[in-house]
C-alpha cells in the first residue's frame, strides 16, 4: 500500500512492514546472528557512549527462557 505525499520520501521508509505474526519454529543461522550482532556492535551513537547491552538467547538455553518469559503472550 502506499500514499500520495507531498514531500518525497525514502524507499526504505515506504517500504517497510511491520509483522503482526511471526514463526514461532524459526531458526536463524548461527553466522547470521553474529552477523546483526557485531553490525549492532558497530552502529553509532552519540558521544561514543555506546548505552546499548545485549542479551543473546538460544532456543531451549536459559538465557532464551528468561527472555522468553517476560513477553506478553
Amino acid at each position: 500500500m502506499s500514499a500520495t505525499t507531498s514531500t518525497p520520501i525514502h524507499p526504505v521508509l515506504t517500504n517497510r512492514r511491520s509483522p503482526r505474526s511471526f514463526d514461532a519454529n524459526a531458526t536463524m543461522p548461527t553466522d547470521d546472528l553474529l552477523a546483526i550482532l557485531e553490525a549492532a556492535r558497530w552502529a553509532p551513537s552519540a558521544n561514543n557512549f555506546q548505552p546499548w547491552r545485549f542479551h543473546v538467547g538460544v532456543r531451549g538455553d536459559a538465557v532464551f527462557n528468561s527472555i522468553l518469559a517476560t513477553l506478553v503472550p
